[in-house]
């Protein structure tokens, strides 16, 4: 009877562990499951020079997907504001760098928004205590979502799935902020997109292991403006993406966008953009099919 006993309190400890751990490495609903409800889902990624800023549009909702630099605040809000965009479902910070969380401080003086989401990790810097009072003032309680968690597109039916970092990314990954990076994909309109931060090969390799079936995307926010230090050749395969955007200010004093990167994506076929190049780029996602917006 004893050893029955401690047989059932393993067995138990093993459920529980394997509960926990679909819990962190699987959505709560798996994206084929999101319906294509015949809404057009539009991507922006705004031209914000050397940084990253992306909006995506689906009927009357709106995200925002980090802000650039605090120099490019009242260009987002411009941008968003010609766009037609009065409030936002969402906005969602990546990482705290500056290039990434800058113009958040403008955009959240000028727009209602309903809910904020955070990496886990933050930095002692003006600009994130900016950031955090600016948030404050809205009477928002940011978020910190983990992996597997789902953030939805307003009312659209379009979610968001975490794929990275995970829980105490800093224990895990150390002191780099870009390995911090929330990583996200998008499944609306019967299509799929993946929003990278400046998330690093390390945490590509996890991707790998933990969520690959959750990588294969129509369009792929390259991480890190194009760098080395990411877009890993397998990451690359296991994400295939058919339009690839490079969101980099010409002439940075980073050297950026890096040739290996190109080199990685030419052989898969994928379209490549260049905000330093093209401008803003903007996509479109209905029934199944991804088209560039004239």
């Amino acid at each position: 009877m004893k050893k029955r006993s401690n047989l059932t309190l393993v067995l138990a400890v093993f459920l529980i562990a394997a509960i926990m751990l679909s819990k962190q490495f699987l959505p709560s609903a798996a994206p084929d499951t999101v319906a294509d409800t015949g809404t057009e889902t539009t991507i922006h990624f705004i031209d914000v020079g050397q940084g990253d800023a992306s909006l995506i549009v689906s009927g009357d909702s709106a995200v925002l997907i980090d802000g650039g630099k605090q120099s490019a605040g009242d260009a987002v809000v411009d941008y968003l504001s010609r766009h037609g965009i009065a409030d936002l479902d969402a906005v969602i910070a990546t990482h705290p760098h500056e290039d990434h969380i800058g113009g958040l401080v403008d955009v959240f003086e000028a727009f209602d928004v309903k809910s904020v989401y955070l990496s886990d990790e933050a930095m002692d810097t003006r600009i994130y205590e900016k950031l955090l009072d600016a948030i404050d003032e809205e009477g928002i309680e940011p978020e910190f979502p983990d992996i597997g968690d789902t953030i939805p597109l307003g009312e659209s039916g379009g979610v968001f799935t975490v794929l990275a970092p995970g829980p105490n990314s800093r224990d895990t990954y150390g002191n780099d902020p870009n390995t911090w990076s929330l990583v996200l994909r998008l499944d609306a309109s019967g299509c799929s997109a993946l929003f990278t931060g400046d998330t690093t090969t390390r945490v590509e390799q996890d991707m790998i292991k933990n969520t690959l079936s959750l990588l294969d995307c129509n369009v792929l926010k390259v991480a890190h403006h194009g760098s080395r230090t990411a877009s890993s050749a397998e990451f690359l395969e296991a994400v295939s993406p058919e339009f690839a955007v490079i969101s980099y200010e010409k002439g940075n004093s980073y050297g950026l966008p890096d040739e290996e990167v190109f080199e990685r994506l030419e052989p898969i076929g994928t379209e490549i953009f260049e905000t330093a190049k093209h401008g803003s780029v903007v996509l479109t996602m209905a029934n199944g099919e991804v088209g560039v917006a004239s």
